[in-house]
């Protein structure tokens, strides 16, 4: 149900619709009080009578409720307030939806108390330099220069509903690791896979999923059609998003390019929750993007960003779990450091004999250090743990599958925390000789 206007009534128990043909003055309401509102245009809202802010404030401003009342006026006072987007990169007025929430605003002549109103007449639609009208009680105290103030300053919340279809695409960063002049071989695809499952709500809480690929990979051919890590992201039934960066071009090269120096992954993260807004269709996202929980998966020779992302990435306490897939290769002590200082989170290891030797020495390590780990996965990877698991399988089929197939829509799966309310689709079926 889309709220186009609404009057919080004393207590914030029921709302009184101001698109009523037959609206009337509600009863005495004790302390002053302003509902901020805006009605749907025209080419949203056809049947609206009030089909602009400008329409509705005209409406108000002579109904029992406006200024031009007769006997004395009526009870409310009604303005109207431009709204413009003040962000430094500010994009065309009208460009931007947004969502401009209810609130209920007391005045005592020292302090502006902002209640909300009833959560099912919480917000609005908005956009960028689109007028707002508001009424206030005509005998109210309220400063109205400290309400607009107040009015303007408010945080404008994303109003998205889940997404309809999955979003994939491939999408070119200034952050990503390569082109890369710092030295060794450089590479000069800047592109990273993003995806964002269908389902997915920006208003709940969410997690990031960084996969970083191994060797001779591309993002489209490798990451995207053979080992289904976006549809794995999609099938966990999690809310959670996909970010793949491009390392080495299809070559033998562990190489990080840019990730190796000092809060660049941080900065990477950075971009891809404005580029993550960009892809979802609504920029007012970009900040839960941003406030994401991050899960890193490397896989083989991915072992070395992520091994940077955890020693000087500028992640800080973002990271809340680490999986390698038969990717322990080395870096042990940046793996071990990372680990026993966030013993929250989890860490994973699944491998094969190429990796076996390096897996022992690092348990030891986290023994030596009284770290406890274990041979299975914690079902609730919300609670942490540390878990090595052999899984001896051909090494090229490590990302479809390993200890079972589909392994990271498995480790997802396992963040109860981020549960959708929506059936996950289903990956095909595993198929070994379909994934060479």
């Amino acid at each position: 149900m889309v709220v186009t206007a609404a009057l919080v009534v004393a207590g914030g128990a029921s709302c009184l619709s101001l698109l009523n043909n037959n609206v009337k003055s509600p009863e005495a309401i004790g302390g002053g009080q302003s509902v901020a509102y805006k009605t749907e245009s025209a080419s949203e809202l056809k049947s609206n009578k009030w089909e602009t802010a400008e329409t509705a404030f005209a409406a108000l401003a002579n109904s029992d409720l406006g200024s031009q009342a007769a006997a004395g006026g009526g009870a409310y006072q009604v303005a109207s307030l431009q709204m413009n987007d003040q962000r430094p990169a500010a994009r065309p007025a009208g460009s931007d939806r947004k969502n401009f929430p209810l609130y209920r605003f007391t005045d005592d002549s020292s302090v502006l108390t902002i209640d909300h109103a009833p959560r099912e007449t919480n917000s609005f639609p908005m956009r960028s330099g689109q007028k707002l009208a508001y009424v206030t009680e005509r005998n109210s105290a309220l400063d109205q220069g400290r309400l607009e103030n107040s009015l303007r300053a408010q945080q404008i919340r994303p109003q998205s509903l889940p997404v309809k279809e999955p979003l994939t695409k491939l999408v070119e960063f200034d952050g990503a690791p390569f082109p890369y002049d710092g030295g060794g071989r450089s590479y000069h695809d800047n592109r990273v896979l993003l995806h964002i499952p269908k389902g997915f709500d920006a208003r709940r809480p969410a997690v990031m999923v960084l996969f970083f690929h191994g060797h001779r990979a591309t993002l489209e051919r490798d990451v995207r059609d053979r080992q289904l890590v976006p549809e794995q992201i999609s099938a966990s039934g999690m809310n959670a998003v996909l970010v793949a960066p491009q390392f080495a071009v299809d070559a033998a090269d562990s190489s990080v390019g840019r990730f190796s120096q000092p809060g660049a992954v941080a900065r990477f993260v950075a971009e891809a929750a404005d580029k993550l807004a960009r892809l979802h269709g609504d920029p007012l996202t970009a900040k839960a993007f941003a406030n994401m929980r991050i899960i890193i998966v490397g896989y083989s020779g991915g072992f070395m960003p992520t091994a940077y992302s955890l020693y000087n990435g500028g992640l800080k306490n973002r990271v809340r779990g680490v999986v390698l897939l038969d990717g322990v290769y080395g870096q042990l002590d940046k793996f071990a450091s990372w680990i026993e200082n966030n013993r929250s989170s989890f860490f994973i290891s699944s491998y094969t004999h190429y990796t076996k030797r390096h897996n022992e020495e690092l348990e030891r390590i986290l023994s030596e250090h009284d770290v406890p780990f274990t041979r299975d996965i914690n079902p609730d990877l919300g609670r942490g743990g540390v878990a090595f698991i052999s899984a001896e399988v051909p090494h090229r089929d490590y990302v479809t599958h390993a200890w079972v197939d589909y392994p990271i829509k498995d480790i997802v799966s396992r963040l109860g925390d981020y549960q959708l309310p929506t059936t996950p689709n289903a990956v095909a079926q595993y198929d070994a000789n379909a994934r060479r």
